[in-house]
């Protein structure tokens, strides 16, 4: 059968009719994979696209979501607030000006509690500073009068040798006053100032017998009980007295070695005397350490516990 021809003149059916039966097929084969490549390389990049956003794209979210929790968690454990904006520096800093402020208050109190203990020992000190004065001042008075009326009656002596014997007879009852005296000072009972109770009667016996014996000790501040000494076995228990002779060293010597010689009969635990201790008759002094004034030290008074 003849083929058939288009207007054209080729052919419709049947093999073609150049020389290369095959460059037909390959020149459309060509055109319709030029015509696909297109879509293939979009597909392949929304694939790819999407891909991403599955695997990689919700990490960065999550994370972004969890910091600002843990962020506010570790502020919520530091004690810190979580707003934002400018922060007020008095607010922030009134916990501490609050604690500096009871500090301060605090150590103010204890510097005057401090100042205000040793103004009154300071005043005990005075106090017993001021009667050792006044004693001092009234033993010497009364040396001055003691001197006075010895000459007085040394005059009357003289005068009473060249006296007449009705004279003599008038003079006896005159004579008979010192011995009525002296049997009244035998009978003398020793002032002590006490402000926490009487001593026990041992130390008030004791006291009697120096006032008695000792020139001068019946014109001095016998010095009892009070409660803010530190020893509880003396003044506090009624078992110690200091016989604050002042700046008369000589009357101090005197009532010490009164108290030795008689260690026993008075009944004597120990003595405290111009800085140094004294526990036996026959023992050896022993040296205080230095407590300031000399009244702490006990050079203006010897001090004397007895036994209870």
């Amino acid at each position: 059968m003849a083929r058939r021809t288009t207007t054209s003149g080729r052919p419709t059916s049947g093999r073609p009719t150049s020389g290369h039966p095959t460059s037909g097929r390959l020149t459309s084969g060509r055109s319709a994979r030029a015509r696909r490549r297109p879509a293939l390389y979009l597909g392949a990049a929304t694939a790819g696209a999407v891909l991403a956003g599955v695997v990689v794209g919700t990490e960065p979210a999550a994370q972004a979501e969890a910091a600002p929790s843990e962020t506010v968690s570790v502020a919520r454990e530091l004690g810190l607030s979580a707003r934002s904006g400018p922060v007020d520096v008095t607010s922030e800093l009134q916990p501490l000006q609050d604690l500096a402020a009871t500090r301060s208050t605090r150590a103010a109190a204890e510097t005057a509690a401090q100042q205000a203990q040793a103004a009154a020992d300071q005043a005990v000190l005075d106090r017993q500073q001021a009667e050792a004065e006044a004693a001092a001042k009234a033993k010497a008075e009364a040396e001055a009068a003691a001197k006075a009326a010895a000459e007085a009656a040394a005059a009357s002596a003289a005068a009473g040798s060249r006296a007449t014997p009705a004279q003599a007879g008038a003079a006896a009852p005159a004579a008979a006053a010192p011995r009525a005296a002296s049997a009244a000072a035998a009978g003398t009972v020793a002032s002590i100032k006490n402000s926490a109770g009487s001593v026990a009667g041992v130390v008030q016996a004791a006291a009697n017998a120096v006032v008695r014996n000792v020139p001068g000790a019946d014109s001095i501040t016998l010095g009892g009980t009070r409660p803010s000494a530190a020893d509880p076995g003396g003044h506090p228990s009624g078992l110690a007295l200091d016989y604050m002779v002042g700046s008369d060293a000589a009357l101090g010597d005197a009532i010490v070695e009164y108290h030795i010689a008689h260690w026993d009969e008075l009944g004597v635990d120990y003595i405290i005397w111009q800085q140094r201790m004294l526990s036996s008759p026959n023992g050896s002094w022993k040296a205080m350490a230095d407590r300031g004034g000399a009244t702490a030290n006990h050079m203006d008074h010897p001090h004397v516990n007895y036994r209870g």
